[in-house]
């Protein structure tokens, strides 16, 4: 069967690996470089973080989230067998530990009372610690004497993903570059078995006909920063929780973290802020002062879709599908959709 699959950010790549694995022929079309990708899987964290979306998320994402989390070894296995280099891609499953600072701890135990209203099937996952137990856990978190562990969570090296499947697909599909989508994908309709429209934000001002218009596709901004330092040893992400914004903290391979916040909520085109790096880099300081000597290897900013009801979608139209909505949760819902989106191609 041929595929053309539209858009190579972390759903598109995650399209293409399935469909390259059951034998599929597959054309990977881009409107940047493939090689280089800029797009909001490039400056993400990867945290597959299923029961700290509940807060935000309707019941829905945290079910897929919890049916990703299961998957995310098998399908990475699989990238691993299709990679020419045959590269493991950082993956753990060690869970999420969340802080507020001491004058804020109110927002920490708001946080675990409804975390336990919301997800009362998850109550054993859901462990507030104190003093000896966060140090157990996390014995660079030594200013703090409470905190929230979520136990079924993980996290992706973000880079070496896009990075090992940039060689996979290459080796194994087709891939045409700098090539935006224009019109309704009609063109790309009748040439393919089945096409897939994975095109995230780059789909805001673009339909294809899979896409019904009951809900218009929004954008919303969102920054990280990179920076690197010995002076810090987190095993796990770490979450602030505060009134005004949360910010993760999330440690990668060679002594790199990605601190961002989930709660910019700013729909405007700028890239970054001084604000907002501000409040990131302000945080993180006082989280440990290891971070005070950080280098900062990256501020970066992009902008992701989202629908007015936050929930994904997948609709279809004939021999078109298309996938969006996930905003900042591609890593998080991602095998679970594919194989949705596999089962509807392949039944």
């Amino acid at each position: 069967m041929k595929v053309a699959i539209v858009g190579a950010g972390v759903m598109g790549r995650l399209a293409a690996l399935k469909l390259i694995g059951a034998q599929h022929r597959v054309t990977l079309f881009e409107a940047q470089s493939f090689d280089h990708p800029q797009g909001a899987a490039t400056i993400s964290a990867g945290m597959i973080s299923p029961l700290s979306e509940a807060v935000h998320a309707p019941p829905e994402v945290v079910r897929l989230g919890l049916q990703s989390h299961n998957l995310w070894p098998d399908a990475l296995s699989q990238l691993r067998e299709l990679d020419p280099e045959h590269h493991p891609v950082f993956f753990q499953q060690h869970g999420t530990v969340a802080i507020s600072f001491s004058e804020e701890q109110d927002c920490l135990l708001c946080l675990y009372a409804k975390m336990h209203q919301l997800l009362p099937e998850h109550h054993s996952q859901i462990r507030m610690l104190y003093n000896q137990e966060v140090l157990n856990l996390e014995p660079d978190l030594e200013r703090f004497e409470t905190a929230v562990f979520l136990k079924n969570e993980g996290q992706i090296c973000n880079r070496q993903f896009l990075a090992a499947s940039t060689r996979a697909i290459r080796q194994h599909a087709q891939v045409i570059e700098h090539w935006p989508l224009e019109g309704n994908g009609s063109v790309l309709q009748k040439q393919y078995d089945w096409v897939i429209d994975c095109r995230g934000a780059g789909a805001v001002k673009a339909s294809t006909y899979a896409e019904t218009g009951a809900q218009a596709l929004h954008s919303v901004r969102g920054e990280a920063i990179r920076v690197r330092t010995k002076r810090v040893h987190f095993t796990r992400p770490v979450r602030i929780i505060q009134q005004r914004f949360h910010v993760y903290v999330v440690p990668k391979p060679d002594n790199i973290f990605v601190v961002g916040t989930t709660d910019l909520g700013d729909r405007g085109t700028r890239s970054v802020t001084v604000r907002s790096s501000l409040d990131l880099l302000s945080a993180i300081y006082c989280l440990h002062p290891g971070f005070a000597d950080a280098e900062i290897l990256e501020v970066m900013g992009t902008h992701r879709a989202f629908y007015s009801d936050n929930r994904p979608k997948i609709t279809q139209n004939g021999n078109i599908i298309c996938v969006n909505g996930l905003s900042r949760q591609g890593w998080l819902l991602g095998p679970a959709l594919v194989d949705d989106i596999f089962a509807r191609v392949t039944g």
